[in-house]
C-alpha cells in the first residue's frame, strides 16, 4: 500500500468518525476528540495489518486501541465512554465486506458471498473480542482501586 492512499483513508477515517459523532449528537469539543480517535483507531489498524497481515488480529488491536481511547477521554472529560467508542471505532466496521457478501447473495454469487460474510464475521468477532478484553480490564482496575481506597 502506498502512503498517499494511506493518507486518504486515515483522512477518511477522521472526517468519517466527525460524521458519526455529529450523527449521535455528539457535542462541543467532543466531536474532535471523537474524530481524533477514529484517526488514531485507523492509524493502529493499518500498522497492525502491516505488521502482522491478518484482519483478525489487526482489528483485535485496533479495537483495543480504541477501548483504550474511549475509557482515557471519558475520564479526561467526565463524559461517558460509549460517546467516544461509539464514535471511534467506525472506521473498523467491516462495510466493504458486507456490502460485497450482499451483492454476492443477489447476484448468486454464493463463494463471493461467504467468503466476504466469513470476512465480516471474523472482523465483527475481533472488535467484540477486543471491547471485551478493555471492559474486563477496566472493572478490574476500578475494583483494585476501591480495594485500596479501604486500606
Amino acid at each position: 500500500m502506498n502512503s498517499t492512499n494511506e493518507l486518504i483513508q486515515i483522512g477518511a477515517a477522521f472526517i468519517g468518525s466527525i460524521g458519526f459523532a455529529v450523527m449521535l449528537k455528539i457535542r462541543g469539543k467532543q466531536i474532535l476528540y471523537a474524530g481524533i480517535g477514529g484517526l488514531l483507531t485507523w492509524c493502529v489498524f493499518l500498522a497492525a495489518y502491516d505488521a502482522l497481515g491478518t484482519y483478525f488480529w489487526s482489528n483485535f488491536i485496533a479495537s483495543i486501541f480504541v477501548a483504550l481511547y474511549a475509557e482515557v477521554m471519558a475520564r479526561v472529560n467526565k463524559a461517558p465512554a460509549t460517546i467516544f467508542l461509539t464514535a471511534a471505532a467506525v472506521p473498523l466496521i467491516p462495510g466493504r465486506n458486507l456490502y460485497n457478501m450482499m451483492y454476492g447473495i443477489v447476484r448468486q454469487h454464493y463463494h463471493m458471498a461467504q467468503t466476504n460474510g466469513v470476512t465480516a464475521l471474523v472482523v465483527a468477532l475481533a472488535i467484540g473480542l477486543g471491547f471485551v478484553v478493555v471492559a474486563v480490564l477496566m472493572k478490574y482496575v476500578y475494583r483494585l482501586s476501591c480495594f485500596a481506597r479501604k486500606r
